[in-house]
């Protein structure tokens, strides 16, 4: 969440962009829910890579 902020955003300001809930956008975050579009997105808003932000549990 600390990228969020500094690009200057937050769940609840993605979540309507990308046509979810602010929880469904912290979930992902915070890892208790996959979902590779939200995931891409939120790279994208951070302007990192999805394997940097979410990098795969082993």
């Amino acid at each position: 969440m600390a990228h969020l902020r500094e690009a200057g955003l937050s769940a609840t300001a993605l979540a309507p962009r990308l046509g979810v809930s602010r929880q469904h956008v912290c979930n992902v975050i915070h890892r208790r829910r996959r979902n590779s579009r939200i995931e891409r997105a939120i790279a994208r808003a951070i302007g990192r890579p999805v394997a940097e932000v979410f990098p795969k549990k082993d």
